[in-house]
């Protein structure tokens, strides 16, 4: 675990505050470290006491004679930094702080984490927490921590590491995919994160050979590149990250400038961010479960073609509406498997894709049949996953059926997975036999499909992954001049530094107060008052579109300019702008916000005084390449206006797609000053014929 391996695989674990009373947490660590079986030193530390149990108690850490490589501290917070000093001074390289009294505690807290993490630093020592609940290594049977982490159900030995910054609910997450069936490496409830955060746990899980799948409870990441890194580096080395988030609602929009920033919140950004790191977002505890389940078997989906097969036609209504919401493909059988089954399924058997073979047909005698017709659908070349609907069958039809299936496994690496509604106690044999050949059960059909869905979309990041992990370069360009400090620039500026990074932009002519209407204007034109104190326009009247000739133009212009200081007496207001009317474009959006977690991010969208109503919005952190920038724009609900409907023409995706990756490169490479940004509207024109930039509004911030 490169510098973690005497974290994870301790020598010796001190408890610092142990005691024998297990209602407190430094006697749950001792209690724990004891009890399931840790076969390094456990050394209890309190001058209160001699022995604790069959342990010698040291009254304090230099006292320890023995190989230490970490400390659970289970004293009051204003006595922590103290003992963080003393491991440094003694070499113990990590220390799990369980209580709290830090930051989350107001003032008195804040100087007691600065003074814990002044003395870490200053010796050397690692920390995971404070106020968390510890870490727990399964294999090696080392449990640093106490409460619900320590506790029944016992965790089984396996492939999955989870980091959880939620002690109690964190571990429910940990629990349901372990009564799932699923093993266990490493746990970490990581708590505050004062030091070690979630994405460094997260790229030691992917050096560690042994953990083939990556669980993560988040409620907030400080460092949302850092997290983007360690879910690259999981994905280069094969390994899926399920996600599930919480704190994602947004009670209000906050007041700002553009409507990107009105369009946008944090678990907007989150979202696109995990979705860039081909990383499984799930949004309840049963979805981690599910898909920990499929990944925990090694076994990868090569494609969206499924069969489902089993003896109730209604769960395979069911699974085929599911099937349809998440893109999976009920693939026709070939002729070759069509025979097989008619020659061992029942007569009254539907053979088309799902298959129903029959209420009761796996009986004992029919159980040869059965495994030769799951063979023969597993070998079709056009099938990648089979779902077998157990559905309601019980006994010795239900085992049959889960015994035909872990026969058949042993002879495909593709994935099979089950549905079975019966509780235990109706089918016990089969059950075990699930548990004993870990083949993934869902509760429902519905849950099957979602499950097939997820595996087929980590292979298809598979596929992609040498371009997913790691983000394009972007080469270095000189800037454009921008005002020192925090400024909001007023269209015609903004379109300036917009025609700097190669974004399209309208044929403009800025006219100032009392300037006469040139005569080379091609009409018809839009006119727009230019104020960087008015962000938007058209709410106040400051804007006319279509203006027809010489005559309504100098209307126009006395007009918007009459309502713009009628609506804003106090602003500066820098002319009108005159702007060429783009009469065959569809309107869209493009905006930028800059993310205190994760940087600049790229919103897109559908355009016009419509973006914030409807709020068809998609987002990508910066930088991405073209291939992302399609994406984005298939990933709207109305992207099928882009491929022309009513009579409408296909649009200029690719044009579209070159403007959003200019835009990245734009938004990166002024990461240091840029705030927000609207384009609004983007219009993209018909094929061919390329997009423009209508309107534009770029707030600054400050350099730094």
């Amino acid at each position: 675990m490169n510098s973690f391996t005497r974290l994870f695989n301790p020598l010796g674990v001190a408890v610092v505050g142990a005691t024998a009373d297990t209602n407190r947490a430094g006697g749950q660590a001792l209690y724990a470290l004891t009890q399931y079986g840790y076969a390094g030193g456990v050394l209890p530390v309190n001058p209160n006491y001699d022995k604790l149990g069959k342990h010698r108690c040291y009254r304090g850490i230099t006292e320890i004679d023995q190989p230490c490589d970490v400390a659970v501290v289970a004293v009051p917070a204003q006595h922590v930094p103290g003992v963080i000093e003393q491991c440094g001074n003694h070499g113990i390289p990590f220390a799990v702080v369980l209580g709290g009294g830090f930051r989350e505690a107001g003032p008195e807290g804040v100087a007691n984490e600065e003074r814990m993490l002044a003395a870490a630093r200053k010796g050397g020592v690692r920390l995971i927490g404070p106020n968390c609940l510890g870490f727990v290594n399964i294999h090696q049977r080392v449990y640093a921590g106490f409460g619900s982490i320590t506790k029944p159900p016992d965790l089984k030995p396996g492939p999955v590491s989870a980091v959880i910054q939620s002690g109690g609910f964190g571990n429910s997450l940990v629990i349901q995919t372990a009564v799932a069936g699923v093993g266990f490496r490493y746990v970490v409830a990581s708590g505050n994160e004062s030091d070690i955060k979630a994405p460094e746990l997260i790229n030691a899980f992917v050096d560690d050979p042994e953990t083939k799948v990556i669980l993560a409870y988040l409620e907030g990441v400080a460092d949302g590149r850092a997290l983007m890194a360690a879910a690259r580096r999981a994905l280069a080395a094969g390994k899926p990250v399920i996600v599930l988030k919480s704190g994602n609602t947004q009670q209000g929009l906050r007041a700002a400038a553009s409507h990107t920033a009105n369009l946008t919140s944090s678990y907007d950004v989150f979202r696109a961010a995990l979705k860039q790191c081909g990383v499984i977002e799930v949004r309840d505890t049963h979805e981690a479960a599910d898909y920990a389940q499929c990944f925990a078997t090694g076994r990868l989906a090569r494609g969206r073609n499924v069969v489902v097969m089993g003896g109730s036609g209604g769960s395979a209504v069911a699974f085929s509406d599911a099937a349809d919401e998440v893109g999976l493909k009920l693939t026709p059988l070939s002729t070759q498997t069509m025979a097989v089954l008619r020659e061992n399924l029942p007569s009254v058997a539907s053979l088309e894709n799902p298959v129903d073979y029959a209420a009761g047909f796996t009986t004992d005698a029919n159980a040869p049949r059965f495994v030769r017709a799951i063979d023969a659908i597993l070998a079709d070349p056009d099938v990648h996953q089979v779902g077998v609907l157990l559905a309601t069958s019980t006994g010795r039809t239900m085992y049959n059926g889960v015994a035909g299936v872990a026969q058949a496994l042993k002879k495909t690496d593709k994935p099979v997975m089950l549905f079975c509604s019966i509780p235990y106690d109706v089918a016990p044999e089969g059950f075990d036999l699930i548990a004993a050949e870990k083949i993934p059960m869902q509760p429902s059909p519905r849950r099957v499909a979602y499950a097939m869905a997820t595996l087929a979309d980590f292979s298809d990041a598979l596929e992609r992954r040498e371009r997913l992990a790691s983000p394009p370069h972007v080469t270095p360009r000189p800037l454009p001049s921008l005002p020192a400090g925090a400024a909001t620039l007023d269209e015609n500026q903004s379109k300036n530094v917009l025609r700097a990074f190669g974004v399209p932009v309208t044929n403009d002519q800025l006219l100032v107060p009392g300037a006469a209407v040139p005569a080379n204007v091609m009409y018809p034109v839009a006119v727009k008052v230019v104020s960087r104190d008015i962000a938007h326009k058209s709410d106040i009247g400051g804007v006319r579109l279509n203006v027809p000739d010489a005559t309504q133009l100098e209307k126009a212009v006395t007009e918007v300019l009459a309502n713009a200081k009628r609506a804003a007496p106090q602003a500066n207001i820098a002319g009108v702008l005159v702007s060429e009317m783009i009469s065959d474009g569809l309107e869209t959006i493009v905006g930028v916000v800059n993310d205190p977690c994760f940087g600049p991010v790229v919103a897109f969208g559908l355009g016009g005084i419509l973006a914030e109503t409807i709020r068809d919005v998609t987002y990508r952190v910066a930088p991405f390449d073209k291939v992302e920038a399609h994406a984005m724009v298939r990933d709207i609900r109305g992207a099928k206006l882009f491929d022309g409907v009513r009579g409408q023409p296909a649009r200029d995706v690719d044009a579209l797609a070159e403007l959003l990756m200019a835009v990245s490169e734009m938004a990166w490479l002024l990461r240091d000053r840029l705030a927000e940004m609207d384009i609004n509207p983007v219009l993209v024109r018909p094929a061919g014929k390329g997009v423009v930039a209508a309107d534009a509004l770029i707030v600054l911030r400050a350099l730094r």
